[in-house]
Formats: C-alpha cells, structure tokens, sequence
C-alpha cells in the first residue's frame, strides 16, 4: 500500500537548500549590467578559493595559462568517456540478506519539480523490496515539520534532498533519537551515522565536480581550445560554488586560451524571471562570450527567447550540468542548445533505498562513499535528447536494467 500527498510544483526547480555565501563588492540589479570583478585563475588542476561575489555580479576570472595541444587532448580522452549512457549501477556488494518487508519509507519531496522527477525512484525501489512509500510535500531549506510528520507517520526510514542537516537540526535529533535513519542527495552534509543520522548523501560536492569538470571539457572540445564562457551560478548553494570551482579548473587545466566570467544570481531572482535580462546584461557588456554554461538545469529557463529577441543568441551555444526536460533537452532538439549532463534522479532515490536495505539487515554501506558520484554522460545531439525525453518527464532514469541490478543485490 502506498500512500501519496504531493505538493503543487513551482515553475522553476531548486535541488539545493541556501547557505549564504558572498563578499563585500557592490553589487547590481539582476536586469543591469553586472559589475565585473577580477580573480586570479586557479591553479593547475586546482578550485578558485576566491570568495564568491555579491548577488548579481559577475566575476571575471583571467584566462588560464595551461592547455594547448595537450589539454584539447585531455579534455577530448573526458568527453569521450562520457560519450553514452553508463549500463551499470555503482553499488556491486550484495546484501548479508533479504529485507523483511513491510518497513515504511518517507519520501520527503520538496515543492520543485525536480524533486517530483526523484518520486518515481522512490516508487519503485520500495515495492520492489515490499515496503511503504509515503510521500510528504516538504519545503527546501525548512523541510523540519515533514521530517516531524514522518517521525508521527512511523517512518522506518526519511529521505530529503537538497537541503543541508542543519536546516532541521531539532528534527534530526528527534529522528536520531527514535532511531530513524536519514539518506539524502543534492547535498554537503558527509555520512556520519554515529554522529549525525545520515546513511547516504549521493550527487554531493564531490560529484558536482566531476560533471562540473565534464561540461566545461565539453566546451573545450567543441571550441577547440577558444570557449569565452559565462558561468552562470546561485553561489547561495555550496554544492552548486563546488561545482563552479570544477568547471573554472577544468578550463584553467585544459585550455590556455579560454576565459571565463560567473554571473551569480540569487534564488528570488531565479524564481521572478529575473536570470535572463541578467545574462543578457553580461553578454552586452562582453560581446566575446560564446559559451553560457549553467550549473543546473532549470536555471536556464527564458534566456534562449530572451537573447533571441534581443539578437543576441547568434553564435552563443547554452550548456550545463543536470539538463531539464523542460528546457535543456527541448533547447537541444530544437537548435536552442548545445550540451548538457545527465542527472539520473530515479536511480538516486535507489541509491537512497539500497542504503536502507543495507541498514535494515545490520550491512556497512562500503561502498557509500563511491556511489555518491551518480552516473552521468554528456547529451549534445537532438537523436540522444529525443531518445531521453520519450523516456518520460524523469528524463533519463539510471541505467537501464537498474531495478533488476539493485533487486540481484537485495535478494528480491
């Protein structure tokens, strides 16, 4: 039996709960031409430590001194690996043995449609072990009441996403205290279950950084080795500033005649539509900009009819990580698009569930850490993104015999 009460889906997803983050520059409305600060570039194969600017501010950072014939080689060797859809799921131990049915997972699914895109995950890893799926609409960044109305549900077990632990901290204790574990994704929080409750914590700052890395080498490649790129970012979300830092080191190691700019936006500006006059305002005030690379894939939404109204789209390609079946993938088929990561945001909620089941029956998750870098590939022509889209509004769920891989492991 499965019980489900979803909540009514915002225009434009947010995975990620804010953690301010900013520095002390003057900073301008989002639909002005962004004020510039320089920033030295990052170290060979390093991150950019430079604070992140002010809401609204675009920082220039210098043109990477390594690269050449060898870094378009490099970044080249990356893009092909990325090339198709992973076959495999991550985990590859199997359980000590099989979950008792009948325990009761609480999905706790934030008001995003991205996070609606998980719930089918949920769905069916919990029937494929017997167990309870309750669906409870929660609120990113204050999710403590749903964590309190599973706890009252008699929850086995609570899953969120996006939002940090301390965004609920007297919640979590309850939780801790009742012995219910939690699992996330989307996040920073590390697992430390003696110490703070959490089994899983899967698409983390480690794995921004690899897709991160990913997209950017795609530019590199399709460019070769002369991308102007505008990294547009929400530095309120620490996962979203890691994955930043990647994608500005991946140009730095790979490509000595790139540059790249960020537009850093803020989340109410996201939410009023605000994103594209504000990228708009970048490319006006530096005309070379060729690559606007974004870091998730609702953030795009209106910017390709914005900068063609304006003529501004006109050998301008739009990128990033985690594409959107509303917008990255439509933009792909119809020309609007160039190139975009994956997310496989079903097979994260089974990696969530196969940290319950390893739970339920006393089993280490060994391999926890290992798994929290999701699957991921690089979807850049109108047949692939196609092919995605008629798998539903999920997008590409995981790998596609996942549920018989992960049931071969429970026993199921």
């Amino acid at each position: 039996m499965r019980k489900s009460v979803r909540a009514a889906a915002l225009l434009l997803p947010l995975m990620l709960v804010a953690v301010a983050c900013g520095d002390d520059e003057e900073t301008t409305d989002a639909t002005e031409a962004p004020a510039a600060e320089t920033t030295a570039a990052p170290a060979e194969g390093g991150t950019d430590t430079t604070a992140a600017p002010e809401e609204g501010a675009t920082d220039t950072t210098a043109a990477p001194a390594e690269g050449g014939d060898a870094g378009l080689a490099a970044a080249q060797a990356i893009v092909d690996a990325s090339a198709i859809p992973p076959d495999k799921i991550s985990p590859t131990v199997a359980l000590s043995a099989t979950p008792e049915p009948g325990k009761v997972v609480a999905w706790l699914e934030c008001e995003q449609p991205s996070c609606a895109a998980i719930t089918p995950g949920f769905e069916d890893a919990t029937a494929a072990l017997g167990w309870e799926l309750i669906v409870i609409p929660a609120s990113s960044g204050a999710q403590g009441p749903a964590i309190q109305q599973a706890l009252d549900q008699g929850a086995d077990y609570i899953a969120h996403t996006g939002s940090p632990l301390a965004t609920a901290e007297a919640e979590m204790a309850a939780a801790k205290e009742a012995g219910v574990p939690y699992a996330s994704c989307y996040s920073t929080d590390d697992p430390d279950f003696e110490n703070n409750n959490l089994l899983m914590q899967c698409g983390d700052e480690e794995a921004v950084k690899v897709t991160g890395g990913l997209i950017s080498n795609w530019a590199i490649v399709d460019s070769q080795g002369a991308a102007n790129v505008l990294i547009v970012n929400i530095p309120d979300f620490p996962v979203l500033i890691a994955e930043a830092d990647a994608a500005k080191a991946a140009y730095a190691e790979n490509c000595a005649a790139c540059t790249v700019e960020e537009l850093n936006v803020t989340i109410d500006q996201l939410i009023a539509g605000e994103v594209p006059g504000a990228v708009a305002s970048a490319i006006q005030a530096n005309d070379a900009i060729n690559y606007i690379q974004f870091t998730f894939g609702d953030l795009p939404a209106g910017v390709a009819d914005t900068l063609s109204g304006a003529g501004l789209l006109e050998g301008r390609k739009l990128i990033g990580v985690d594409f959107s079946t509303q917008i990255g993938l439509p933009g792909i088929i119809d020309g609007t698009h160039a190139a975009w990561t994956s997310n496989p945001k079903p097979y994260a909620a089974w990696l969530m569930v196969d940290a319950f089941a390893r739970h339920s029956v006393g089993d280490e998750n060994s391999e926890e850490r290992a798994n929290a870098a999701l699957v991921s590939f690089i979807v850049s022509d109108a047949e692939t993104a196609q092919g995605v889209l008629d798998l539903g509004d999920a997008g590409w769920p995981g790998p596609e015999t996942m549920a018989e891989q992960f049931a071969a492991l429970w026993g199921v």
